[in-house]
């Protein structure tokens, strides 16, 4: 192997032209680990690019390296961007998510943790059913009184924060029998989900599926206690990245560990003042203590930033300092200093209440910008801590006529009706998937009441067998009507014959590359489950029932284009690059591995976007409005009371780098609001400014009031006036040259 030396000095290749001192440093860093604190709009995607890039002209090859990001979009980006830059060196490396490499591990050594070649994927509605099942047919809850008060929500999320922590369940049940009691709900909670805890594992390995946190836990569970595969692995992938490392997990930490082995060649990315996912187990002192777990490492800070103007990283700066625990830096950069950042306070007035009155603010706001700056309606985001802050806004921009999408909600995978046909492709390829069977048996209507579910539920684990395995003989099991055996049976010969042709419609794609056989198979079932016409019958010609069957076609329609891919990604008879012909198992394994966050979005429309603080982060808009600029939104109601373990997990601290990353998405300008009064339920309660904004210097502060129409000045309406027709007649021009294009 080459080492560093000559790695990094042996040539300058023409690609790392126009990388400033830092992120060249970062690039040419390439043996033993390496902690590069990447700042908000500093270019980290474009360093980890070029360093891939670097690492191929070296002579590494692409099969050795193995980058690791959170979420597909990230990673679907920086796959084209090296794409752009390698060009077909690129195609052997591995650039994937966490979770969807737990999962390519699963599939190659999921038997040593128990699970089977196809194992299914439980999304968060699979994991609530089961832990209902398990909380309300099984005798130690069922027996409780007040059991349908119980959220099953907390439940899973005490597991899986146990499950993120490598926590099993028996050091679990310690944990919770030795920890301190405060006598209130909590403790309830914890007894509860330490005790279901064992019950569940044993429920996921006996459907042959696993949940999300296992496609981390169950693969480290592996590396550490097979030597073969570690070494394999250690093999395989010489170089590892890991970007947003800021919002890893105890599990995620100890995966980077393993997966360095021995030579260490770890490269980590990320900012600590950008952590916000605590509440989902992130643990921001995996990056704050690096050099500890990583002895030896080297420090790179990139701290120019290429997005925003300075006075919004004054103000963001500002804000950020007040956190303790943090690596010290201060975001600098040459877009020149921008226009002062605006703050907005409202109040009941006009008849409208204070959020109506900051709502139309951002509307007219966005409404003068647009049109006086030449932008399009996507340079424009509204943020805010809440999804119910979003209503009055969605009214305003309707009102207005102004398009705009939501982000957040139902994810696409969790409408009903795509996950009842992902539920019918489910028990084809895994018989013991109690969960799915149990949502399709009765749907659409058969007869199968839950009287008779409940005792084909008995009877199966009496026998310690999936109900899947007592449906054929329905007709001997006491309580069943003959009619109702009758249809079980019915039900079940048409899953073996389903079964029968997709096993022959994958035979033939690996044997002839028959390309469309699988989509065409999959919308041949679908038609005979009859779940089109259900939806059509529900609806009685509703426009709701027009959407569902829109979404059942699109998702349908999804096969056949994800086949389309896997075929364009097919190697040459050349190329050392891994590939498997197209089957269900790996889509319905695709679509499992896309998190709610990042599903049914709407991409490449020109819309005014509406979302989540968290949402946001990763994104960037030419302006940003902040909305709920109070105490007990902003921070939360929830932060004020948790009592923090150390300075870095204070949840203040977490609100602060929330609000940080907010700010830091805005290119141009950065509109700050609140209200004095807000609505909450029926009544009207008194608010107080958010404790963030005192710590905005006030000259970076511009106080707008609610009487005022705009923010615009009296040079800016000059200039508005002059502009005006010239830019209704741009504007004309256009339409006319639309309509003659039609």
């Amino acid at each position: 192997m080459k080492d560093h030396q000559t790695l990094s000095n042996s040539f300058e290749p023409s690609h790392l032209a126009g990388l400033n001192p830092a992120q060249r440093e970062a690039v040419l860093s390439l043996e033993g680990p390496v902690l590069v604190v990447a700042g908000a709009g500093s270019g980290k995607t474009r360093m980890l690019v070029h360093r891939i890039t670097h690492l191929l002209d070296s002579g590494v090859e692409g099969r050795r390296i193995l980058a690791v990001t959170f979420t597909n979009r990230a990673a679907a980006e920086m796959r084209e961007r090296v794409a752009a830059t390698a060009g077909k060196r690129g195609r052997g490396l591995t650039l994937s998510t966490f979770h969807s490499l737990g999962a390519r591990i699963l599939r190659d050594h999921g038997a040593l943790a128990g699970l089977p070649d196809r194992f299914a994927i439980y999304s968060t509605g699979d994991q609530l059913s089961l832990l209902k099942r398990i909380t309300h047919e099984e005798v130690h809850v069922a027996a409780t009184a007040g059991t349908e008060s119980w959220d099953l929500a907390r439940v899973l999320s005490r597991i899986s924060g146990w499950k993120n922590r490598l926590v099993t369940p028996a050091e679990a049940a310690r944990e919770v029998a030795e920890g301190r009691m405060r006598g209130n709900r909590d403790d309830d909670y914890a007894v509860l989900a330490a005790d279901v805890y064992p019950r569940y594992e044993e429920s996921l390995r006996a459907a042959g599926a696993c949940d999300f946190d296992d496609l981390l836990l169950l693969p480290v569970t592996i590396l550490r206690e097979q030597t073969s595969v570690r070494e394999a692995l250690w093999r395989r992938w010489h170089y590892l990245m890991i970007d947003e490392y800021q919002d890893t997990n105890g599990v995620q930490l100890e995966m980077a560990r393993l997966l360095a082995g021995p030579r260490r060649n770890l490269c980590v990315v990320g900012d600590d003042d950008q952590s916000i996912y605590a509440w989902r187990g992130a643990d921001v002192e995996n990056i704050l203590e690096f050099e500890k777990h990583f002895g030896g490492a080297k420090l790179i800070v990139l701290d120019e930033n290429y997005r925003s103007t300075q006075r919004i990283l004054d103000a963001a700066n500002a804000v950020i300092a007040n956190n303790s625990a943090r690596r010290e830096k201060r975001m600098r950069t040459t877009n020149g200093p921008g226009a002062p950042v605006d703050y907005w306070e409202f109040d009941t007035a006009e008849g409208r209440s204070a959020e109506e009155n900051e709502a139309a603010m951002i509307v007219r706001e966005i409404g003068i910008r647009q049109f006086q700056e030449r932008l399009r309606w996507s340079d424009f985001a509204a943020l805010y801590r809440a999804n119910h802050q979003a209503r009055p806004i969605e009214e305003a921009l309707r009102a207005a006529n102004i398009p705009y999408r939501v982000i957040g909600g139902t994810s696409y995978f969790d409408r009903k009706e795509v996950a009842d046909a992902a539920a019918y492709f489910r028990v084809l390829l895994n018989p013991n998937d109690d969960i799915a069977l149990r949502r399709i048996i009765n749907y659409p209507t058969r007869g199968i009441g839950r009287v008779t579910l409940l005792r084909l539920a008995e009877v199966a684990r009496e026998r310690g067998l999936p109900i899947s395995a007592v449906l054929p003989g329905a007709a001997n099991i006491d309580g069943i009507a003959p009619a109702q055996a009758a249809t079980i049976v019915n039900f079940d010969e048409m899953l073996a014959r389903w079964r029968t042709a997709l096993r022959r419609a994958e035979e033939e794609v690996s044997q002839s590359a028959t390309e469309g056989s699988l989509a065409a198979w999959a919308e041949a079932y679908i038609a005979e489950t009859g779940l089109e016409n259900t939806i059509r019958a529900e609806a009685k010609g509703g426009r709701a029932g027009e959407i569902r069957i829109e979404n059942l076609r699109d998702f349908l329609t999804s096969i056949r284009s994800w086949e389309q891919r896997v075929w364009a990604e097919a190697p040459l008879p050349d190329e050392e690059v891994e590939w498997s012909p197209p089957t269900l198992h790996a889509f319905l394994q695709r679509i499992s591995l896309v998190p709610e966050s990042e599903s049914g979005e709407e991409g490449g429309r020109d819309q005014v976007t509406l979302m989540t603080m968290h949402g946001a982060k990763g994104l960037e808009f030419a302006h940003v409005f902040i909305a709920g600029l109070e105490e007990e939104l902003l921070p939360h109601a929830r932060s004020l009371h948790e009592v923090a373990e150390s300075p870095a997990t204070d949840p203040i601290a977490e609100e602060r780098r929330l609000f940080y990353v907010a700010m830091t998405r805005a290119k141009r300008r950065l509109t700050l609001s609140g209200c004095r009064r807000r609505r909450k339920g029926t009544e009207l309660t008194e608010r107080m400014p958010s404790r963030f904004l005192k710590e905005i210097p006030s000259e970076l502060l511009e106080a707008r009031t609610a009487d005022r129409l705009s923010s615009l000045t009296n040079n800016d309406r000059q200039e508005l006036k002059r502009d005006f027709f010239s830019r209704m007649r741009e504007m004309l021009g256009d339409a006319e040259a639309g309509e003659s294009r039609k």
